[in-house]
């Protein structure tokens, strides 16, 4: 199925590629596997989509529409001229995967890093939606769907600012939210005036083909996936690693590409990295190499389930009083891997982070996972289903398995934000 996704993407993609100017060009498109909403192209014919983008599109033609903006950008030669700008997120980070499992590709993909969180700018934003809109007509595709595609970013920002604020973190908005870009409505009304002016209709009509597209996304994981890991409640699952931990109860724990970040508000935050287990190398001398040159206390040996560790305390660097504030750290030996938990809240008398008590005991909560949990460790997928007169999105999200926003993100995955509902006969994303 993830194959047949990837297919799918470079059928349409290269439709679409074929009505440039360079339509000798051999564009590739690849999904990859991570649950944002986005996509971005690292130049040179190579465009990626986030398999998050694919859930929250409703037809080929919106697809289309996101391809040919990817496009748009690298046509005009918009990666080439940021090039000097770009900035990689850490020479640490992990590849995301592509669903096929082609992990030098995943390398590549990150070298798009900056781009995919920054965009362009203001002028190279509207040009790729400009351009965009024009393959994809070109192509056969309704021209309205760039509007639409824009109207749901700007409803997905709307609720991902929102849901950010209260879960202490900061948004993932689809080529970032910067001064210089184009705002949303700008964008629309950019869309739909483009689309107005497009009026030689293909002697079959304009292509939507929405039925073909949610039969192509059927399946997919809605959230992590199985190989990324799954977060039940308060508890990540990972059944590749076979490992399970436990966090705080009311903390919000968000599955990242290279690490697992848990936060309460903006009070305490917590996060987990893999390493690679040095040869020769104690957890003692492994952690206090990392952190060589910091101030440290507290330190003691670690035997959490069968593997060895070590944990300390910095007496600076937390991100909550300014870089002054103490941090706790532990690693802990697994095989040859080497788990790295970083804890940072308000400072208490004792020197120690205040909630230094709840890194402890979420620390000593790593396990292997039981045969009974692998069930736990599959992800949600989305399903189709077809509306009827009955057909509810209240009744729908009472049966999501997610803890909150589930009516918010039905209607989001729909395009009913923020109180639509279906009617009957519409097909209908739902997620079990």
């Amino acid at each position: 199925q993830d194959q047949a996704v990837q297919d799918y993407v470079q059928m349409i993609g290269t439709r679409v590629a074929r009505n440039t100017p360079i339509a000798d060009w051999d564009f590739k498109f690849f999904v990859l596997d991570d649950d944002e909403i986005n996509a971005f192209t690292t130049g040179g014919g190579y465009v990626y989509v986030h398999r998050g983008l694919l859930t929250y599109l409703n037809s080929e033609a919106e697809l289309a529409a996101v391809l040919g903006h990817e496009i748009g950008h690298d046509v005009a030669r918009h990666p080439a001229r940021s090039q000097a700008q770009r900035v990689l997120l850490g020479s640490g980070a992990i590849a995301t995967a592509i669903l096929t499992g082609n992990y030098a590709l995943a390398e590549m993909a990150d070298l798009g890093a900056a781009a995919w969180y920054q965009g362009y700018g203001r002028e190279h934003e509207s040009e790729a939606d400009r351009l965009g809109l024009e393959y994809a007509a070109r192509a056969g595709y309704r021209p309205t769907a760039m509007g639409d595609t824009m109207r749901m970013f700007k409803a997905q920002e709307a609720f991902e600012i929102n849901r950010a604020k209260e879960e202490g973190r900061d948004p993932k908005i689809y080529h970032g939210v910067f001064s210089d870009h184009p705002a949303p409505d700008e964008r629309v009304v950019e869309a739909t005036l483009g689309a107005a002016n497009i009026t030689t209709v293909p002697r079959g009509g304009w292509l939507d083909n929405r039925e073909e597209y949610l039969k192509a996304i059927a399946g997919l994981p809605f959230g992590s996936s199985r190989e990324q890991g799954i977060v039940r409640e308060n508890r990540f699952y990972h059944a590749g690693m076979k490992l399970t931990m436990a966090f705080p109860k009311g903390w919000n724990v968000q599955n990242e590409r290279d690490r697992l970040l848990v936060t309460k508000k903006k009070e305490s935050v917590m996060q987990v990295t893999l390493e690679k287990r040095p040869e020769k190398k104690s957890p003692r001398e492994f952690l206090l190499q990392k952190l060589r040159g910091a101030s440290v206390s507290h330190g003691d040996t670690l035997a959490v389930h069968g593997m060895e560790g070590y944990a300390l305390i910095t007496r600076s660097g937390s991100p909550l009083d300014g870089g002054e504030g103490p941090v706790r750290w532990a690693v802990l030996y697994r095989g040859t891997q080497a788990f790295v938990i970083g804890g940072a809240s308000r400072s208490s008398e004792n020197g120690a982070p205040l909630d230094d008590g709840v890194f402890m005991s979420s620390i000593e909560t790593m396990r292997d996972m039981k045969p009974t949990e692998y069930p736990l460790a599959e992800p949600y997928r989305i399903t189709i289903i077809t509306a009827d007169e009955k057909t509810k999105i209240e009744d729908y999200a009472k049966d999501m398995p997610v803890e909150k926003f589930k009516q918010e993100e039905l209607r989001l995955m729909n395009a009913l934000y923020p109180k639509g509902e279906p009617k009957p006969g519409d097909l209908v994303k739902v997620v079990q």
